[in-house]
């Protein structure tokens, strides 16, 4: 081998190791590096599983190999390397090296070739080289995924933590919370239960549906005074939900395949209690804020002061005989940014037209969070025509702004743009119920967003 080819194996062979940004990527700059020396078909490593010692798929640790003739081939490949002082060993069209860790096998670099090699390549003289790079780099970058497991583990904990700064509605905290755990144990299907008081069951709460109902039968089980439970030989993991000696649901890891591991056993853990105290602590300001008249998230008025002020507005507005107005809107295909980019993102999108919506306005003007993603508008002392430009401001307002969601590490996306649609109504001094005003509000926003959406409907 010249110097020339064997400097540009050895680059393009340093480059995978040190540039590669996940495992396939890793796979993919091994492949290039062979390719510069061998005519390769592909690339792949084999490793024992930390825990269980089974042999796994580098690209696809989450499978267990299947059990047939050929992978039967490679833990006997594997075994013939013990004890031996070979590098490298090759079968037809296939090379075999194994990667070591110390002085013990850890798993196989298995090279497919296009056509056959013969043993006095000239390949076999680098192999010792190799084989030592390789190992050294597998075993750097997986002590690499565990620093970067243990810094998103501890993250997951404090923005656990930090949920109910902005929010206190479960309906919202959950979703949020299961989105956060399933980010972190991505090799596991993860379910969020929440135990009904007076019923004494358990529902069901994120995501959408479960398909192994056995997993209630487990939930039963379980009391106050439960610790982690292990079903199916550790393939089903059940974590209560517990604080102050209350049971207040569960976190259920399942993989119909492989069983969690030590460490998922306890960051799940940890996870759990920390996520038990955000719920609690949820329940109690859920409370409290039963009297508050603002909206956690938003700063707008709630739902409750929305009512209390249309009551008012309303009856000033017959008693003085001045004009008052209502605008209904919500955020055209917001669970679409919530199925899209998760409600943490979702909840930013919130805050940021609820902050446009009050710039827009006047300050005697009364915006409110409605519910969900719906705002409510009381505007006093405000024609149909004048309210009617105000709402065609804040329609054009929402669609120029450019919503940065940096924060939330979205690949590819920084920033995002939403549109609303709108719905305006005017009171009328016969309305026997004050209601009627936001509901004409409503049925002109229905319409809006029934034809077309991000657009300005007036009610008539």
């Amino acid at each position: 081998m010249d110097y020339k080819t064997f400097y540009n194996f050895m680059y393009k062979l340093t480059c995978a190791f040190e540039k590669s940004c996940g495992r396939t990527d890793f796979i993919s700059g091994l492949e290039a590096a062979f390719a510069k020396i061998l005519r390769i078909d592909c690339v792949k490593i084999y490793l024992l599983d930390d825990f269980s010692y089974v042999l796994k798929d580098f690209e696809k640790p989450w499978e267990n190999l299947a059990d047939n003739e050929q992978n039967q081939k490679i833990q006997k490949v594997l075994n013939s390397f013990v004890g031996s002082k070979d590098s490298a060993k090759c079968d037809k069209d296939v090379i075999y090296m194994p990667v070591y860790e110390n002085t013990k096998i850890v798993g196989l670099l298995e090279i497919a070739l296009e056509r056959e090699i013969e043993t006095d390549n000239e390949f076999f003289e680098i192999a010792p080289l190799v084989q030592r790079q390789i190992s050294y780099a597998v075993l750097n970058f997986k002590s690499g995924e565990k620093m970067k497991l243990n810094t998103k583990f501890y993250k997951t904990i404090r923005n656990i933590a930090k949920i109910i700064e902005t929010q206190y509605e479960l309906s919202y905290i959950l979703p949020i919370l299961g989105e956060m755990i399933d980010s972190f144990i991505c090799e596991h299907l993860i379910y969020i239960f929440i135990k009904n008081k007076n019923k004494k069951e358990f529902k069901l709460v994120w995501p959408a549906n479960i398909k192994d109902t056995k997993i209630y039968e487990y939930l039963e089980q379980l009391n106050s005074k439960s610790n982690v439970m292990l079903q199916r030989d550790g393939k089903v993991g059940i974590f209560p939900l517990v604080n102050e000696q209350k049971l207040l649901g569960a976190v259920v890891a399942y993989n119909p395949f492989d069983k969690l591991n030590e460490n998922e056993i306890n960051y799940l853990d940890e996870i759990s209690k920390q996520a038990s105290i955000t719920i609690e602590r949820a329940l109690e300001y859920m409370k409290i804020l039963k009297d508050a008249t603002l909206d956690a998230l938003t700063g707008l008025n709630n739902r409750h002061q929305f009512a209390l002020r249309l009551r008012e507005e309303t009856a000033s507005a017959k008693r003085q005989n001045a004009p008052l107005c209502c605008i209904m809107t919500d955020i055209d295909f917001f669970k679409k940014v919530n199925d899209t980019y998760g409600h943490a993102v979702g909840d930013c999108v919130l805050k940021n037209v609820a902050k446009t919506i009050k710039k827009e306005l006047r300050e005697n003007d009364i915006p409110s969070r409605y519910g969900g993603e719906e705002f409510a508008i009381l505007l006093p002392y405000t024609t149909l025509d004048e309210a009617t430009l105000v709402a065609q401001r804040l329609r054009r307002a929402i669609e120029k702004k450019k919503i940065n969601i940096e924060e939330y590490n979205i690949q590819g996306v920084s920033q995002l743009s939403v549109t609303i649609s709108v719905g305006v109504s005017a009171y009328d001094k016969t309305m026997k119920e004050p209601q009627l005003l936001y509901q004409n509000a409503d049925k002109a926003l229905y319409e809006a967003k029934e034809s077309g959406r991000n657009k300005v409907v007036v009610f008539s």
